[in-house]
């Protein structure tokens, strides 16, 4: 029983560890993981309470560009074809932190499944 407190957990992933795929596949579950980013940053932008602040725009601006360059390269036969894939978005991992409220939640959430995909692709 958790307390009430708790967050719920999020489901276990059944798919194989990454270290255990190839280069490509690899790099479809970053660039994945990074489009599901991409769209709940874009729901965000789009929301009729969208505050157009300097912060909100850098934090904006920062996760496209970034996922606009991941989209840019070329697909990875080697490791380090696949490291410089995880240093095109490693901007958004710095850029959203746990501690904004609303509809950044859902941003987080997925910035934390990027950073998780990442994390074990290397």
């Amino acid at each position: 029983m958790r307390d009430a407190d708790t967050p719920p957990q999020e489901p276990t992933d059944d798919r194989p560890h990454p270290a255990a795929l190839t280069p490509q596949q690899r790099a479809d579950l970053i660039r994945a993981a990074a489009a599901e980013v991409r769209d709940r940053v874009q729901e965000w932008r789009d929301n009729p309470n969208w505050r157009n602040t300097p912060a909100n725009s850098h934090r904006y601006e920062t996760t496209v560009g970034a996922i606009d360059a991941l989209g840019q390269l070329p697909d990875p036969d080697t490791e380090e074809a696949v490291a410089s894939l995880a240093d095109a978005v490693r901007p958004v991992i710095v850029e959203w932190r746990p501690s904004r409220p609303g509809p950044e939640q859902s941003i987080y959430a997925a910035v934390e499944r990027l950073r998780r995909t990442l994390d074990a692709s290397m």
